[in-house]
């Protein structure tokens, strides 16, 4: 979900990953993730990607979760789903 503010196109942040815990400060790591999608290969030139949360509770319990925006989508004929 994206909102527009003052020109900018901004997403709004998970507050929970899949498994529940809140991704707070403190708690999640933001990151990026470059990848051509087709989410995201509307967006600019140097923005092709994806904004990632890394779930530090999760990652204390030994799994990895990580949300990312806008949602990866694979493209045809991909053998993966990792952006």
């Amino acid at each position: 979900m994206q909102t527009e503010r003052a020109g900018h196109t901004r997403d709004h942040v998970p507050f929970l990953c899949p498994q529940g815990h809140r991704l707070e400060a403190g708690r999640v790591i933001v990151g990026w993730s470059p990848c051509t999608c087709p989410p995201c290969a509307g967006q600019g030139r140097g923005l092709r990607g994806h904004r990632t949360y890394l779930c530090l509770t999760c990652k204390d319990e030994h799994v990895t979760t990580m949300c990312y925006l806008p949602y990866h989508v694979p493209s045809k004929g991909s053998d993966y789903r990792w952006p």
